[in-house]
């Protein structure tokens, strides 16, 4: 009895050894789990999925301050290896890096891929966020214009009375941007444009023997209220004479449809954004709204004239009645409806056109005062370039819905039947709508 009470004895005392020897790895094993969890992050997250301009397919990604070297260099020898493979065309890092010296360090890249890629980063320990790539404009007061159009004042201001001045931002405002005007061709050598207007294109003359100037005086008009330096809205951008009419103003529909097919042609070859305008038009007709249409797909926004029609139907005119167009009637002074203008459900918008200023063709300085939807349409189309260099990841139904979303609501009187109420404005602030 003596020995067994010996040996349980040794047992109990063993057993709480072992019980002991447990409980310090265990308590050991916890440390070592809570030093790791901090480098057991949680899914990083994605940042500005509600932004309106994202830049598509480009993402910024950060690691966290723990991130050392090692990791950080593994990290990105590995994702170049899943650029390389990764079905995304063009993916690629575009930039990196490494800000330190101080308490707070920002280390990271950016990068050009699918949705895909990002992903996979997400999950990994290293990366504390990854935000979507966004737009970035530079942030400057108005310009002021003194003496300028009635048409440019009554842009910039949602009321009346006129303020005897235009307000717009930058002298830059459309340099990105080509405008090409449709029409009788384009005095390139005239002051209001500098060294930013050439000749593009004539469809009214026997092939070899173009015409590049305008001898009417209505193109010329139509480019000075789009881009002149001084009658224009958006003045820096770059004016392109497209010449479908003749010397009385006149053309065909084939020459019309010729230009609109070289305007589009340029468009999709190069890397410019493009805004078009057709101060013209005539009888319904299917083919030159079809290749209006096929020109706004194409990626150019095209402002047209409603018509001068006092008052009739603008979806009975071409290239008025072109579903994709931004059609455009007229206003006056004392913002009423221009009694010329036409009116209807194919027009988009309304802008200043009755006793118009602008450049002219009869010499390098001359000015004319002319009234129409003609001079109401290079309004908008001066608009739209301003907005594509604001907003430069639209598309031309998207400039459209802009030109529309910044007008001025129900400001015409005597607007006509089934007719938008709504004023072209310029603003001074032509920057990308906020978040909502």
């Amino acid at each position: 009895v003596a020995m067994k009470l010996i040996v349980g004895s040794l047992l109990l005392r063993n057993f709480h050894l072992l019980l002991s020897s447990f409980s310090l790895v265990a308590m050991k094993l916890i440390v070592v789990l809570a030093a790791l969890l901090p480098l057991v992050a949680s899914r990083a997250m994605l940042l500005n999925t509600a932004s309106k301009t994202i830049v598509p397919d480009e993402f910024i990604v950060v690691f966290r301050s723990s991130a050392n070297l090692t990791t950080r260099a593994r990290h990105m020898e590995h994702l170049r290896l899943s650029l390389e493979i990764s079905s995304f065309e063009n993916s690629q890092v575009m930039h990196e890096y490494n800000i330190e010296g101080g308490d707070i360090v920002f280390r990271g890249y950016s990068m050009r891929t699918g949705i895909d890629v990002v992903e996979r980063l997400l999950e990994l320990p290293e990366v504390e966020y990854v935000s979507l790539n966004q737009e970035a404009h530079a942030l400057q007061v108005c310009n002021r214009q003194d003496e300028s159009t009635w048409g440019l004042e009554r842009i910039a201001k949602p009321d009346l009375p006129l303020a005897g001045y235009y307000e717009y931002t930058g002298d830059n405002a459309g340099a990105d941007v080509d405008c090409y005007v449709i029409d009788t061709g384009v005095r390139t050598t005239h002051v209001e444009f500098g060294t930013r207007a050439r000749f593009g294109y004539d469809a009214t003359s026997p092939a070899g023997s173009p015409i590049e100037t305008d001898d009417n005086g209505h193109g010329t008009h139509v480019a000075g209220t789009i881009g002149g330096i001084n009658y224009g809205v958006a003045k820096a951008a770059t004016i392109i004479g497209v010449k479908v009419l003749n010397q009385a103003g006149s053309g065909t529909y084939a020459q019309v449809i010729a230009g609109i097919d070289w305007t589009a042609l340029q468009c999709r070859s190069g890397t410019r954004k493009c805004v078009g305008n057709m101060s013209l038009g005539g009888g319904f007709d299917s083919a030159v709204n079809a290749a209006t249409d096929a020109a706004v797909s194409s990626g150019v926004f095209m402002a047209v004239a409603a018509g001068n029609s006092y008052g009739a139907n603008a979806c009975n005119y071409s290239p008025a009645g072109a579903n994709m167009a931004t059609t455009v009637g007229s206003t006056d002074n004392n913002d009423a409806r221009s009694a010329f203008s036409n009116i209807g459900t194919c027009i988009q918008i309304f802008a200043p056109g009755s006793s118009i200023t602008s450049a002219w063709y009869t010499s390098d300085t001359a000015t004319n005062t002319i009234s129409g939807t003609s001079m109401a349409s290079p309004h908008v189309a001066g608009v739209g370039a301003r907005v594509f260099s604001a907003n430069p990841t639209l598309t031309p139904g998207g400039v459209e819905a802009e030109v529309q979303r910044i007008s001025a609501v129900n400001k015409i009187a005597n607007v006509g039947t089934d007719s938008p109420n709504l004023l072209a404005q310029g603003t001074c602030d032509m920057q990308p709508p906020p978040d909502m």
